[in-house]
């Protein structure tokens, strides 16, 4: 089988998974046990659509974790999306509309998550090859493999910050998904054989800055989107900025941009604050 057709198998193996945790199939099975059960298929399938005669010694542990991330959040975020819906723009729908519309919504995810599984594990591919010669494509999977990332990181805040946990849970947990997102980000920059010691150091300072604003977001009366919007712009600006560093290519121009960007996103969340609530 060719590594082509494993990553599409792997990608359907998932998808079914999704489909059958909340289409009733998966009842016999309690949630908090199909969470991880998921998550163990999710990386043995990736693990196996990855593996080749190239992929060997640290590409074992930062290739998978964005698409294996990526599926897992997605599982944690599919249940949250609406079962129905009473108006749309001020106008009410009927039950059968409000179900066709819900139906909607479901597809276009999963759409969504194929596509997005699909390109995070092709751009690890083209790292793994990249590792150890020139390929043209690594721009381009650098781009999706950070466009992936972020889409990760707000999926996961979404689910987090919906679960309206106490400051310090929400300090942990943030901690605990963002660390191996920014730290697989970070090291595809340069996608060395050993892991540097710059790499840890950068990854876990973002990861605890990360968990000290989710913290500071437990306490502010500001809305599970705009929370989860905001904090993952932090890592849009965070990441970014380090592996632009990383790549030599930080300059002022780039350096205003994600301040432009970080005063963007700080205004909005002022803004739509209910202060007096």
């Amino acid at each position: 089988m060719s590594k082509r057709q494993k990553i599409v198998v792997a990608t359907f193996v998932l998808l079914a998974g999704i489909v059958f945790s909340r289409a009733g199939m998966g009842t016999f099975l309690q949630w908090r046990f199909r969470v991880p059960v998921f998550a163990l298929v999710t990386i043995l399938s990736t693990l196996w659509a990855l593996k080749d005669e190239d992929f060997s010694g640290v590409e074992w542990l930062t290739l998978p974790i964005l698409p294996s991330m990526f599926a897992i959040a997605s599982l944690l975020v599919f249940p949250l999306l609406p079962a129905g819906f009473d108006n749309i723009f001020s106008l009410a729908v009927s039950s059968d509309t409000s179900q066709l519309l819900s139906a909607g919504v479901r597809l276009f995810f999963l759409a969504v998550f194929v596509v997005g599984y699909y390109a995070s594990i092709l751009s690890a591919n083209i790292f793994n090859i990249a590792a150890i010669r020139n390929i043209q494509l690594l721009r381009v999977a650098h781009s999706i493999g950070f466009l992936v990332t972020v889409v990760t990181a707000l999926l996961f805040y979404l689910v987090l910050f919906s679960l309206h946990l106490s400051g310090f849970l929400n300090f942990f947990l943030v901690m605990l998904v963002s660390g191996p997102l920014i730290f697989q980000a970070i090291w595809s920059t340069k996608l060395e054989a050993k892991i540097e010691n710059r790499v840890v150091t950068y990854s876990l300072g973002a990861t605890i800055i990360l968990g000290e604003i989710a913290w500071v977001l437990s306490f502010c009366p500001i809305s599970i989107t705009i929370m989860a919007l905001f904090l993952t712009a932090i890592f849009y600006e965070m990441v970014g900025i380090v592996q632009y560093y990383f790549d030599e290519r930080l300059n002022r121009k780039v350096a205003y941009e994600f301040v432009f960007v970080a005063i963007a996103v700080f205004l909005i969340a002022i803004f739509s604050a209910q202060w007096g609530a």
